[in-house]
């Protein structure tokens, strides 16, 4: 345990930048890769102070990484939504600041990543339970309050943060494929722009509404159907793996592909089979009319 705690101004100083400095160090170099002694000079105070504010160097990774996800709790915490205000723009805003969020302060999910493929103590011990508190008790109920809100209608909210998440990861640890797709720089206004207006268009797609006996549409029984089905049901198109077959194709391949064409109308006939049946069901369960 740490042999003192700051009770001064000073002592409160030379601790902040102690955890700013071990958070680019242990980011960059890993936890074993950083030394204590550069992290005491980057932060311009003695090298003992490691010791006197925390005790030994797991101490203060430790001590590096409640300050990060501490950080991301106060981000995520100042996130909610005015019911008398635009509640879409209010979601776009969200997305556009919790993108720039994450690329200004990549610190956290860095190491985060470094001690997962690891399979480090420090990962089962620490991080992970961390991890679990930041998803079920920030993540998971603001995106129940978007779908709940009806911002989002085609997605769970399970859904709907395992798609943000990977927008957000791709940025974090493939940057290139952004900067190669959009053509704009890592990290830019216009490059998070552009991917929040994406992930907001496909995220807040309206339902199509379904068709009821007397002619008139039902969106909430849509929804409803939606809810219910699993995610590998809800398919609008049919992607073809063989699509544009070269000419050159021999015989035995083009009938491997029209083998997979077959197997896909199949599983096509059988989505919408269930999906009649569901329908019907519902259906059958509306009250008569007057």
């Amino acid at each position: 345990m740490p042999t003192a705690k700051p009770r001064t101004v000073a002592d409160s100083n030379n601790r902040a930048r102690l955890l700013q400095a071990a958070t680019d160090a242990f980011a960059e170099f890993g936890y074993e890769g950083a030394s204590l002694r550069t992290i005491a000079d980057t932060a311009g105070v003695s090298f003992q102070l490691i010791a006197y504010y925390f005790g030994s160097k797991e101490e203060l990774w430790a001590a590096t990484v409640d300050y990060l996800f501490e950080r991301y709790l106060e981000t995520g915490k100042g996130l909610g939504f005015t019911p008398s205000g635009n509640l879409h723009e209010q979601f776009h805003n969200h997305l556009r600041l919790l993108l720039t969020d994450m690329l200004q302060r990549p610190q956290l999910h860095k190491i985060c990543v470094q001690e997962c493929l690891a399979n480090s103590s420090r990962y089962r011990n620490i991080i992970e339970p961390k991890l679990e508190h930041l998803f079920s008790s920030l993540a998971l109920p603001y995106f129940n309050e978007v779908v709940r809100l009806g911002i989002v209608e085609k997605f769970t909210p399970e859904e709907t943060c395992l798609l943000w998440s990977a927008i957000v990861r791709m940025n974090l640890f493939s940057p290139d494929r952004a900067v190669s797709t959009l053509g704009l720089p890592q990290g830019s206004a216009k490059s998070v722009e552009r991917q929040v207006d994406l992930m907001f268009a496909i995220l807040t797609e309206r339902l199509a509404a379904l068709p009821m006996q007397d002619g008139g549409t039902n969106p909430e029984l849509a929804r409803s159907m939606t809810e219910r089905k699993p995610a590998a049901s809800r398919k609008d198109t049919v992607v073809y793996p063989w699509r544009d077959a070269k000419d050159g194709a021999t015989d035995s391949n083009r009938v491997k592909q029209l083998e997979m064409e077959n197997l896909h109308l199949k599983q096509l006939v059988g989505n919408l089979s269930l999906e009649k049946k569901l329908l019907l069901e519902q259906l059958a369960k509306q009250p008569a009319p007057a």
